[in-house]
């Protein structure tokens, strides 16, 4: 199954790979880049504007998608912790009763 899964993955990534390099070669023409409230101007290719945007973007909404996991596996952690309680109270209850 891990063979499968690495073929897999390369049949993805060998087009793409291609794909983003051939679009880095059609569009190596500079665009200025204004950061306008300051005094800032960037001359980069077009590949790069789109490449870096699609990057920030990226990380942007892994970072979005992260933070609620996180929320939700310290609130699993917690019911974990008072699940376990529960049971060491319940058991000593029944010994008791015993």
């Amino acid at each position: 199954m891990p063979r499968l899964i690495r073929l897999l993955s390369l049949g993805i990534t060998l087009p793409v790979t291609l794909a983003v390099v051939i679009f880095a070669i059609a569009n190596r023409g500079p665009v200025s880049v204004d950061f306008w409230p300051f005094a800032l101007a960037v001359d980069v290719p077009v590949y790069g504007l789109a490449l870096g945007t699609l990057a920030i973007g990226c990380l942007l909404g892994a970072l979005l998608t992260w933070v609620p996991l996180l929320l939700t596996r310290r609130a699993l952690a917690a019911s974990r912790q008072k699940l376990v309680k529960l049971e060491a109270d319940l058991a000593q209850a029944s010994a008791e009763k015993a």
